[in-house]
């Protein structure tokens, strides 16, 4: 059953046991979705546009694929009553293992037919341009795609897009997309999960229990299950809780009574205090703002958690949240020094592949080789060694340094700077305790601290 506009409509789906398809290893199955910051960065793109943002959900999207290459016999359903009869398939059917592939195969070569342009840097973001620079941008998740663009490019496009597949559900301007909920006014795009958030709900634990018992099979398995709810609102729209959420992770294997009560404590913070992301017009002139922090050894095994949280900002001092990260950095290091430099590591090679797909898509609109791109670090000593010709004394950590240096030399990095840790937006990344509110009053009021302007 599936609710439309407050009516329910029956639905029946033919499901393929594709698991039981011979040799599945040699059949190509992996297909592009959107991803989280590409689409952060395309609604930026948006509110500066002007443009309305819309979204279109494609019918029976599988049976719509390329047409299959191999020979794949089915079984017809009993309700058929074929007896004694196999159906060989036309199309890829729910199940089958390249059956997204097949879908974006034939999206793709629609799009490109439409006169649109492939994304380098994310295979699912399709966009046109004239000699006057962008006029349309289409991302594509599965069967659900999110479009925007000139009248022109709604009329040439989007219009052959509904010819050439059956579409179903259209939405514009205030919309669910994946899960999360969109709406725009006047130059500004809000994205929240407040309806996701209302869903969650607490783990009941009996009074009497000791923190310190160690959870049973059943229990563990609802705590993963509880994990894995706020591992997706931290990742999509709540940084503040993806450290917590991520240590309480860590530990599932020897987790106690005590950490189901963290998980409860973590529901009842986000429904509590509401957040909502703002996507505001930040006009010509921008620029992309990297924090990047780490905690050195602060995991129990002796591991480090290394966090980044980019920024599109404006001249004027207005920020567009872009994405973020809290993670176990890749190798276990012998300092501060090391841990915070491969945390800004990893946040460089996210916000360079953010500037070039920003660059890509803002075709013909800057003149600029390179989006300017300032980092910011609370570690002095990671400060002076990016600065200094002196090598630092861990010779592997001349790697990294060494791949920022060279950043800034060819102007893919305009500035490394040094900032107070009170000042460090990404402190709540890394570590337990820090305040989130700093980094959520830049999500909400889409405003920086104007000392670091």
């Amino acid at each position: 059953m599936k609710e439309l506009e407050n009516e329910f409509h029956r639905k029946a789906r033919l499901v393929a046991k594709g698991f039981e398809e011979d040799s599945l290893d040699e059949i190509p199955k992996n297909s592009p979705t959107c991803e989280k910051q590409s689409l952060r960065l395309i609604l930026s793109i948006i509110a500066s546009k002007r443009w309305s943002i819309n979204s279109v959900d494609i019918k029976t999207a599988f049976l719509q694929g390329e047409k299959m290459q191999r020979e794949v016999y089915l079984r017809p359903p009993k309700e058929v009553k074929a007896t004694g009869k196999v159906w060989r398939l036309n199309k890829c059917v729910y199940g089958l293992v390249d059956a997204s592939l097949k879908w974006y195969e034939k999206v793709k070569a629609t799009l490109l037919d439409c006169g649109g342009t492939v994304s380098k840097i994310d295979s699912a973001v399709f966009y046109w341009y004239n000699e006057k620079g962008l006029t349309g941008v289409l991302a594509v998740h599965v069967d659900d795609f999110l479009w925007a663009g000139s009248s022109t490019f709604e009329k040439s496009v989007v219009s052959r897009i509904r010819d050439m597949f059956k579409v179903g559900k259209e939405s514009c301007e205030s919309f669910k997309y994946l899960g999360l909920d969109l709406s725009q006014e006047n130059e500004t795009i809000v994205l929240s999960q407040q309806d996701y958030v209302r869903m969650l709900k607490t783990v009941l634990i009996d009074k009497d229990r000791v923190k310190t018992s160690p959870l049973s099979s059943s229990e563990q398995t609802l705590l993963r299950s509880k994990i894995g709810q706020l591992l997706w609102l931290a990742r999509q729209t709540r940084p503040d809780i993806a450290f917590d959420v991520a240590a309480i992770s860590s530990k599932i294997k020897s987790s106690t009574i005590e950490d189901l009560k963290k998980v409860n404590k973590i529901i009842r913070k986000v429904q509590n205090d509401p957040v909502s992301l703002q996507f505001q017009n930040l006009g010509h002139d921008v620029k992309f703002i990297l924090f990047s922090d780490a905690s050195f050894g602060n995991l129990p095994d002796g591991g480090s958690q290394g966090g980044y949280v980019v920024f599109l900002m404006g001249d004027d001092g207005k920020v567009n949240p872009i994405t973020w990260q809290s993670k176990k950095l890749r190798r276990v290091v012998r300092s501060t020094l090391a841990s915070e430099a491969l945390a800004l590591a990893d946040g460089v090679d996210c916000v360079i592949s953010l500037a070039a797909l920003f660059k890509e898509l803002m075709h013909n609109e800057n003149d600029l080789m390179h989006t300017p791109v300032d980092c910011f670090v609370d570690n002095k000593d990671l400060y002076h060694a990016i600065y200094s010709d002196k090598p630092v004394g861990e010779k592997r950590l001349r790697v990294e340094i060494n791949a920022i240096k060279q950043l800034l030399q060819g102007g893919e990095l305009k500035e490394v700077k040094w900032i107070q840790t009170n000042e460090q937006i990404a402190n709540v990344l890394t570590k337990h305790g820090a305040s989130g509110q700093d980094i959520l009053r830049c999500f909400e009021k889409g405003l920086l601290n104007s000392s670091l302007l």
